[in-house]
C-alpha cells in the first residue's frame, strides 16, 4: 500500500512539475527571465507539491522580507523545498542537480545557482552571483555544511557565505530543520527513487523548520560560530521533541 501511495504521489507530483516548468519557460521566452514573477509563481507550486507528497511543516520563528542570507542545516533534497515555501530567495544547489531531467532545467528558470563544489573558479563565481542577487534586494538561500547527513548536530560550515554577508554589510539567518525519522533523511549513497518510495509511501511526513533571529557583524567566523551554537541546539531541540511524538513515526 505504501509503495503505491508514493508512485501515485511520484506521478502526481511529475505532472505539475511539467507544468511549473513549462510555464516558467513559456514566460522566459516571452519576457525575458523575470524574478519578480518567478518567485511568487514558484512559491505557489511549492505548497501544492508539498500537499501532494503528504508533508506537514511545523514552523517556528519569522523569516525576514528584507534581502539576507538563509543558512541552515542539510537533511535531504526537500530541504530548500520546504524553505521556499515561504521564503522567497535564490538558492545555491550542487551542479549535480542541474543534470536532472525536467527539475535541473526548471531550477535555471526558476532562479537555481548551480555551483561545483570541488572547483574554486565555480565557488567564486557563484559568490559573485550571490553578490548581485543581494544588490539586486533579493535573499539567498545557502546550505555551508555542503551536503546531507544524520549527524545530530552541524558539519562544520564553510565561511563562503558568512565573508559575503560581511562584505555586504547584510545579516545571516539561521535556520534549522528536522524531519520527524532519520529515514527521512537523503544522505549518503542512497539513491533517489529508493529514498522517494520509502519516504512519501507514508501518510504524513513530518517536519519541524525553525528560523532564528538575523545576525550581523565584522567577522566571518565569528558570525559563522554564531550561527552553529544556534544551529546545534536547534536541531537537539527538535529531534528531542520529536522522539516523543509516536505519530512522527507512522507509517501506514
Amino acid at each position: 500500500m505504501s509503495r503505491l501511495r508514493a508512485i501515485k504521489r511520484g506521478l502526481v507530483l511529475l505532472w505539475t512539475i511539467v507544468e511549473i516548468v513549462a510555464r516558467l519557460s513559456l514566460h522566459a521566452q516571452l519576457k525575458g527571465f523575470d524574478m519578480e514573477w518567478a518567485l511568487p509563481a514558484r512559491q505557489k507550486w511549492i505548497h501544492r507539491a508539498l500537499r501532494i507528497l503528504g508533508v506537514e511543516v511545523e514552523i517556528s520563528g519569522t523569516p525576514p522580507k528584507g534581502p539576507c542570507i538563509f543558512t541552515g542545516n542539510h537533511r535531504s533534497y526537500l530541504d530548500p523545498v520546504i524553505v521556499l515555501r515561504d521564503v522567497r530567495a535564490i538558492p545555491v544547489a550542487k551542479s549535480e542537480v542541474a543534470s536532472w531531467p525536467l527539475i535541473g532545467y526548471g531550477g535555471r528558470v526558476s532562479g537555481i545557482m548551480y555551483v561545483k563544489r570541488e572547483s574554486k573558479r565555480s565557488r567564486a563565481a557563484t559568490i559573485e552571483a550571490m553578490r548581485q542577487v543581494l544588490r539586486g534586494g533579493h535573499s539567498v538561500l545557502v546550505y555551508p555544511e555542503g551536503t546531507t547527513h544524520i549527524l545530530p548536530t552541524t558539519m562544520p560550515l564553510q565561511t563562503g557565505a558568512f565573508r559575503l554577508a560581511v562584505e555586504e554589510g547584510l545579516p545571516i539567518v539561521p535556520m534549522a530543520i528536522e524531519y520527524g525519522t532519520v529515514e527521512d533523511a537523503w544522505y549518503g549513497d542512497d539513491t533517489f527513487v529508493p529514498h522517494f518510495l520509502r519516504c512519501f509511501g507514508k501518510k504524513k511526513t513530518f517536519v519541524k523548520m525553525r528560523y532564528g533571529q538575523p545576525i550581523s557583524g565584522s567577522d566571518a567566523q565569528v558570525l559563522a560560530r554564531q550561527a552553529r551554537l544556534w544551529l546545534d541546539e536547534n536541531m537537539v531541540q527538535m529531534r528531542q521533541e520529536f522522539d516523543k511524538m509516536p505519530q512522527a513515526t507512522t507509517t501506514v
